[in-house]
């Protein structure tokens, strides 16, 4: 008679293969909560599990900006400005992410950042691809709306977990700077955290950018049109009034709400996705309190400087022209597609809100040939 063999049965070593194949903290929570059995295999080899649950989270390309944002996290509060200089210097040359068993204190902290950084690049997906469509409604582009709608590929998502990991990263450096009496400190640390990056590693970085820009200043009009629908004695005005009436409701200039937002840019991912899923006063007292905090000083916005700044050497003529045979734009350490197709030829020295709007500005870089195809936007740019 065959023997019978169930999932609690299994021999401790086939018990830990499987756990080490999970991909999510979900996932292998319901598992030891189910099975006393793997309970007991996961706390004899809790490290090794959790090391692989963390690479796990992330396509195997960007592990390594995953491990720099997770020990960003860990860097002694408050960040100096010595602090960031040192890191921003050294962290490109840590290679400790490649150890086959990471450090417990990592492996959480990793884990803890994957779900966040899915969450962002699925709500950047979206916004990414509805305003496609609405371009392509709009100029009466031809649309491929099956493909441009499957979802993202594994390039596309590392590309945009990337971006997610370095913005993150970036915003934990310059947190602490931002306050500084000398705006002059800054700049030049955001300047030497972007100067390790290729242009293209840098326009993805704007391309998240722009999309935190386009969601909260929709944020910001949606608590603007609460307010102005309210009555004065509304739990929504006299919330305005405790934050200074004067800067809300219509009454400040649009260059005042981009510093809000700005801030608000270096105020973490948690924080952002805890504005970005919020509603009526939770989501007014969010963002107030972070207006309020904003340094005033700066008349311009604060990160477009950073990106402004950037003169790399020009990579066009070490990058394919778009469409070349052997170019597929599949290694995510090429340049994408995208990007060349927008950018051969030219040189990018301004990130401003006045710039040409272009592939760059709907986050068109992150996607893939087939995809960009999709959308119409080739043959319409």
């Amino acid at each position: 008679m065959a023997a019978s063999y169930t999932i609690e049965t299994l021999q401790p070593e086939l018990q830990l293969t499987i756990m080490r194949h999970v991909r999510s903290t979900k996932s292998l929570l319901s598992l030891l909560k189910a099975s006393p059995r793997f309970y007991q295999v996961f706390r004899s080899r809790r490290e090794s599990v959790l090391s692989d649950l963390a690479r796990n989270q992330f396509h195997e390309g960007i592990f390594a900006n995953a491990w720099d944002t997770a020990k960003a996290l860990q860097l002694p509060q408050p960040i100096t400005q010595e602090i960031s200089a040192k890191f921003i210097t050294a962290f490109t040359r840590d290679d400790q992410h490649q150890q086959p068993i990471l450090p417990l204190e990592m492996s959480i902290s990793i884990c803890q950042l994957g779900p966040l950084i899915d969450w962002f690049c699925h709500d950047f997906w979206s916004d990414c691809l509805g305003n496609l469509k609405q371009l392509g409604i709009c100029l009466g582009l031809r649309q491929d709306i099956q493909v441009l709608e499957s979802p993202p590929s594994a390039i596309e998502k590392g590309r945009v977990q990337r971006a997610f990991c370095r913005f993150e990263t970036m915003g934990i450096l310059l947190a602490a700077l931002k306050g500084t009496d000398d705006k002059i400190d800054f700049l030049i640390q955001g300047q030497r955290f972007l100067a390790q990056y290729a242009e293209d590693d840098v326009e993805e970085l704007a391309c998240v950018r722009d999309y935190f820009v386009r969601r909260l200043w929709g944020v910001i009009e949606a608590i603007e049109e609460d307010g102005m629908r309210a009555k004065p004695s509304d739990a929504i005005r006299r919330l305005g009034q405790a934050f200074g009436d004067h800067d809300w409701f219509g009454r400040v200039p649009k260059i005042f709400q981009l510093d809000y937002i700005e801030n608000m840019m270096t105020l973490g991912l948690p924080f952002l996705r805890q504005v970005l899923q919020s509603q009526g006063l939770q989501r007014a007292g969010l963002v107030m309190a972070a207006s309020r905090q904003t340094p005033r000083r700066f008349s311009i916005p604060l990160s477009n400087k950073h990106f402004e700044a950037q003169q790399h050497p020009p990579l066009y003529d070490s990058c394919p022209t778009y469409g070349e045979q052997e170019f597929s734009g599949d290694d995510l350490d090429d340049c994408s597609q995208g990007w060349v197709f927008a950018n051969r030829g030219k040189v990018i020295l301004d990130y401003n809100m006045g710039s040409r709007k272009g592939l760059r500005d709907w986050g068109y870089v992150m996607l893939d040939s087939q995809r960009l195809k999709a959308a119409g936007v080739l043959e319409r740019e």
